[in-house]
């Protein structure tokens, strides 16, 4: 009887043991695939911001970032001012990035926003002043 009795012991501590394993197995198993699925779009902000700077469209003779320069130095040319430019991004949601470029103009504060695709390596004017600011910068 006492056999027995430890027998039952030894066995309930097996199944605990057991299913104790099996779901630290899930729970690795799960974070493993979940990992490996995610292509991690997240903190990609730089990514975005360098697909937007070096954007070179047929007829631009500079990459819209340098094209910045050449936008400043026209209107000093011309008696205006033009600069103080700022860059920024931002997650929209997955892969998708809105790029905003932001600058000063004689006392106007203007803002052009471009929608960013990392993953289809797509850069798209998101409104009308980001299309006015590549037609500036030659774009055709």
């Amino acid at each position: 009887m006492v056999e027995e009795a430890a027998q039952k012991k030894q066995s309930s501590v097996g199944a605990i043991v057991g299913f104790g394993l099996l779901a630290l197995g899930t729970i690795g198993f799960i974070w493993f695939i979940s990992t490996q699925l995610s292509v991690g779009w997240e903190d990609r902000e730089q990514d975005a911001l360098a697909m937007v700077k070096t954007l070179q469209l047929p007829g631009m003779k500079h990459t819209l970032n340098d094209s910045t320069i050449e936008i400043g130095n026209a209107a000093r040319a011309s008696g205006s001012f033009v600069g103080q430019f700022s860059w920024s991004a931002s997650q929209v949601q997955g892969p998708m990035y809105a790029v905003k470029l932001t600058w000063l103009e004689g006392s106007e504060h203007r803002r052009a926003e471009w929608k960013v695709d990392l993953e289809n390596k797509k850069v798209e004017p998101a409104g009308t002043e980001a299309a006015d600011f590549l037609k500036r910068a030659g774009a055709s």
